[in-house]
């Protein structure tokens, strides 16, 4: 690369009146000293570097630019509020939807549910059924004398008996049977 450079500087740069190239000086490479190293490629620069403190420099205060970054903070939050302000009422639909959808699901289910229990009902208090868990338990009619009538009408309190004879009934009473 260095070589690349030098040769740049030959072909590229014009010659000065005093025969020389550009910063390139040809008579100095072409009368090194057997033994010596060659020069380094573009050692002819020198760069010096300044060391530069800005610590006791105060930087002033622009009031402008300080209100206007609090502006453009105070705009980006209340355009936050604005976009959130318009997707909660959408997020808030859809979240409803999906409950309806689901209610609705459990409605169907608890509706079929509730159409197998009332078969099963039906089923199971159908008089053949009922008629063979009588037999089963030895459930007999019972006759009219162990029939018990209790009077609603004229006692509304809790105690239900009432002391008649067997066979009586008045109106608006009620039938217990008695084992």
């Amino acid at each position: 690369m260095a070589t690349f450079v030098n040769d740049f500087f030959r072909r590229v740069l014009p010659r000065s009146a005093a025969g020389r190239r550009g910063a390139v000086n040809e008579q100095s490479v072409e009368r090194l000293e057997p033994g010596t190293l060659r020069p380094m490629p573009n050692e002819q620069i020198h760069v010096f570097i300044k060391r530069i403190d800005n610590h006791p420099v105060v930087r002033t205060e622009d009031k402008a630019a300080t209100a206007s970054c609090w502006k453009t903070i105070g705009v980006a939050c209340l355009a936050a509020v604005a976009v959130v302000g318009m997707i909660v009422p959408m997020a808030y639909g859809k979240l409803a939807g999906y409950q309806i959808e689901r209610s609705r699901a459990e409605q169907a289910r608890l509706e079929h549910e509730m159409a197998q229990l009332e078969a099963l009902e039906n089923q199971l208090l159908s008089p053949a059924v009922l008629a063979r868990e009588a037999d089963k338990r030895n459930f007999r009619e019972s006759s009219p004398e162990t029939l018990v009538v209790l009077n609603l009408e004229h006692n509304k309190s809790t105690a239900l008996a009432m002391n008649q004879a067997p066979g009586h009934q008045a109106p608006n009473q009620a039938v217990v049977v008695k084992k």
